[in-house]
């Protein structure tokens, strides 16, 4: 108790000596809200014209869900330095976080009225103008985003959207494409394989993989052979790490090829060699096998798909 006691009452002398800068990052990045507050009220208290104390009381607001009490600290703290580009994105969050969606637009274009290349302030911009229905403003500003951070998830991702309500259905599929290539895990990216899939692109599927929901790009082929293509083997790695860390877990091969059952069957057997090849101590029994001469009739949300060559992974449920 007494050491905990002497390192608070270090940080607080820290920040009465003009540490804030450095405090608030640690408060935030060890997600100690309560401890920070607490501290950073006293510092208020104490020098209530420091800005940067009502700037990190406010991000440590925002972080215990309390968005009146962050948006008041943010307001003082824009109040006492109007210039500062950061200051003025976390007000527009916290206005955001009230529903004040006409002040949230109004912070981040003061934001970038100071800094025009502060890349929050544009992406959260975008997405202003995305909930308002705003589609071009929203892909303009995610296209600039996307200049300075070529790699940004959500940029990447409501970009595509953007794109789709603007009637561009092919820059959609590619644009989910380019998101699914980077981030192939998570909810955005089911969402994005479903996107696909209702266009008839099946580049990348979603399945139920033991208990999880999964988005794997299935293996694909050279035309005519079982040569599988090489950017399509990582989901194989994903199934046998899978099966690595769940001995029950059976997955059933299912290999289409329209006309040709022989092809179809030595696809379905390539498939099984290759995650057995990295991981030779697994049964094959728990990789069954089937495949079809015919086409994979796939239907999504009413739509029905015919996949001439395809293969697909079913979870075997036990008996």
């Amino acid at each position: 108790m007494h050491t905990r006691f002497a390192v608070f009452s270090l940080f607080f002398l820290l920040l009465l000596s003009g540490c804030a800068e450095v405090m608030g990052p640690y408060y935030l990045r060890q997600r100690e809200y309560t401890q920070g507050i607490e501290t950073y009220s006293r510092v208020v208290r104490e020098n209530p014209h420091d800005s940067s104390a009502w700037y990190y009381l406010g991000r440590l607001y925002l972080g215990e869900d309390k968005p009146k009490k962050a948006l008041s600290a943010l307001k003082r703290a824009v109040e006492l330095k109007s210039g500062d580009a950061d200051y003025l994105f976390w007000l527009g969050v916290a206005k955001w976080a009230v529903q004040d969606f006409d002040g949230e637009r109004e912070a981040y274009l003061a934001a970038l009225s100071h800094d025009d290349d502060h890349v929050s302030a544009m992406l959260y911009l975008g997405h202003n103008h995305l909930d308002r229905g705003e589609w071009a403003e929203a892909k303009a500003l995610y296209d600039r985003v996307l200049k300075w951070d070529r790699y940004n998830p959500e940029a990447l991702y409501n970009r595509a959207i953007a794109l789709g309500r603007l009637g561009d259905g092919e820059g959609e599929v590619r644009q989910f494409k380019k998101f699914l290539e980077y981030y192939p895990d998570g909810s955005l990216a089911l969402y994005a394989a479903a996107m696909l899939n209702q266009y008839g692109d099946f580049t990348y599927r979603n399945f139920i993989i033991g208990n999880r929901n999964l988005t794997l790009m299935p293996p694909a082929f050279e035309k005519g052979t079982t040569i599988q293509k090489f950017d399509t083997k990582a989901s194989l790695a994903v199934l046998g790490a899978m099966m690595e860390g769940n001995d029950s877990l059976k997955i059933h091969i299912v290999s289409y090829c329209k006309g040709d059952k022989g092809m179809a069957q030595m696809r379905a057997q390539a498939v099984r060699d290759y995650i057995l090849s990295g991981h030779p101590h697994f049964d094959a029994a728990r990789l069954p096998m089937s495949w079809f001469d015919s086409s994979e009739v796939v239907q999504v949300r009413g739509k029905k798909f015919f996949v001439d060559e395809s293969v697909r992974f079913i979870t075997v449920v036990p008996e």
